[in-house]
């Protein structure tokens, strides 16, 4: 069996109290490596996407497709993601923190597809930045999560 150490900030108490509360059984050692797994690929998909941006920019007419699929896979990693973090959430190793703004990250990439079709670049460039920087965060903060001794 795999434990998992989280931390994480107790409800009224003083600024800087952290409780642990450790986890273990068959939930939290399949769920953890899955929402790892889909964090990684979820930001892979989106830094691909300036660079197939960045060929059609450059002449490369058919690169426009690549962008367009990977956008379709990036909206399908984003509901991945939320089943995920559901996932964690049961042997409690993340919280509603990480449901909430993976919601509001598959919001801001259905957006990010609309103004894409849309050809409002001056929304749609900005907001694919925000939206890679989110994932990467959320990527950094899973990958802190400790297995407990």
């Amino acid at each position: 069996m795999i434990e998992i150490q989280v931390l994480e900030m107790e409800a009224g108490a003083a600024a800087g109290s952290i409780a642990k509360r450790t986890t273990s059984g068959p939930a939290a050692h399949f769920a953890l490596p899955l929402l790892r797994l889909v964090l990684i690929v979820h930001c892979a998909a989106l830094l691909a996407q300036p660079s197939f941006a960045g060929e059609f920019l450059s002449g490369t007419d058919g690169v426009v497709k690549f962008h367009e699929w990977t956008a379709w896979a990036i909206l399908a990693l984003g509901l991945l993601q939320i089943a995920a973090v559901v996932a964690a959430m049961r042997p409690q190793i993340v919280s509603w923190w990480m449901l909430i703004g993976s919601i509001f990250i598959l919001l801001a990439e259905i957006l990010q597809a609309g103004t894409g079709y849309a050809r409002f670049l001056r929304v749609h460039v900005p907001l694919g930045v925000v939206i890679f920087g989110a994932v990467l965060l959320q990527t950094i903060s899973v990958f802190r999560l400790r297995r407990a001794p």
